[in-house]
């Protein structure tokens, strides 16, 4: 069954040139995100003011594409941090706190053996001025869940990252 899904991924892909690819929210499984310690509001926002289409997976030379936006992207990260944030943090009483995100890539590749190889690279501002960059790689037998599992990877990568979870709890 997913060798059919795979195919039809790959006969969509061929031959048609740039299609849209419209980022979405790929769930994160229970027990990814440990829960920790919010002292406060989060406010998650989007500071990527790019949106001009980019090039988010390219096969052979450029005759199959899929392109999107960065602003579009950070959104769906954006509100995928805002949920796991709710899922997992403990909140208790304190100042509020934000969270600035700004993705600056998302490309996939196909690698051989139909899985393709995925990274994405953001920019976490937090409330304090503390400013981290992250470049998260992914793995898949997907070319859509390459890129959506790579966002929700990202968001993965942000919460368990010991700077952000101290932030948070403080």
């Amino acid at each position: 069954m997913r060798l059919t899904g795979i195919l039809i991924c790959l006969a969509i892909l061929s031959g048609c040139g740039t299609m849209d690819y419209k980022p979405t929210e790929y769930p994160l499984r229970d027990g990814l995100v440990p829960p920790f310690n919010v002292s406060g509001a989060v406010a998650v926002s989007n500071a990527q003011p790019a949106d001009a289409q980019v090039i988010v997976y390219s096969y052979m030379g450029g005759s199959q594409e899929l392109a999107s936006n960065l602003k579009a992207i950070t959104q769906v990260m954006v509100e995928q941090t805002v949920k796991e944030l709710q899922k997992n943090g403990r909140s208790g009483a304190g100042a509020q706190k934000s969270i600035a995100l700004k993705v600056n890539s998302l490309v996939s590749r196909y690698m051989n053996a139909l899985f393709w190889r995925s990274s994405i690279q953001f920019q976490a501002t937090l409330g304090n001025g503390e400013v981290l960059d992250f470049d998260v790689p992914h793995t898949s037998g997907n070319p859509q869940q390459n890129l959506n599992g790579n966002i929700a990877e990202g968001v993965m990568m942000l919460l368990r990252n010991e700077r952000v979870r101290a932030y948070l709890g403080s």
